[in-house]
């Protein structure tokens, strides 16, 4: 597996605060729930910061439009870079490379929506930075938990995009030590395990 970078490091130790107390969880669920506490991060954030300090207000001229023009695609770019299986780029080597799930383990069963869908573990760690630095240095930076919940989305999609070509689901958390590892089992249910004699247990 591709050793983890410092955003990466940055991410799993997020991650493993907003998973605290879970045992396996689906990998673009993970991901989605992230997403969704760093968008809710910005929504408290610039609902906080607009009562307390205000907005100043900002004229977008042509270089303003052009530089956001200029990072928009730089990330794009990189996205699409980390959808490949280019080295120290490519996130589509460390779904390869996961391990297949025990066949003994029992795979928690979740209703995305209707159980858990945004990452409350998460969420204070992005907002309470976040409020610091727009309350007391720059406004504008309640948009800045903005950039991780775009890369959350980022990743959830390429999760779901591997699930689908591979018919296989991925699964973090399979060692509490190291929620980061990743690990697959085959979509829909699983063979049931065959007994001494070859025949499928009654």
């Amino acid at each position: 597996m591709v050793e983890p970078g410092a955003l990466e490091l940055q991410l799993m130790v997020f991650s493993a605060w907003a998973a605290w107390g879970d045992a396996m969880d689906r990998l673009v669920h993970h991901e989605l729930r992230a997403s969704l506490a760093a968008l809710l991060a910005v929504v408290v954030s610039a609902v906080v910061v607009g009562l307390v300090r205000g907005f100043p207000s900002v004229r977008i001229g042509d270089r303003l439009a052009s530089s956001i023009a200029a990072l928009l695609a730089f990330w794009v770019l990189i996205e699409l870079l980390k959808a490949t299986r280019i080295k120290w780029f490519g996130e589509v080597r460390d779904f390869d490379a996961a391990t297949p799930v025990d066949p003994e383990t029992v795979l928690p069963i979740e209703d995305f929506w209707h159980d858990r869908p945004v990452g409350l573990g998460l969420l204070p760690m992005m907002l309470v930075p976040t409020l610091v630095l727009a309350l007391f240095w720059e406004p504008w930076m309640c948009l800045m938990p903005l950039l991780w919940g775009l890369e959350m989305a980022a990743k959830a999609a390429r999760v779901a995009h591997w699930e689908r070509k591979n018919g296989r689901v991925l699964w973090r958390g399979r060692v509490v030590s190291q929620p980061w590892e990743l690990s697959w089992s085959p979509v829909g249910p699983r063979t049931p395990a065959r007994t001494a004699t070859e025949a499928p247990p009654s």
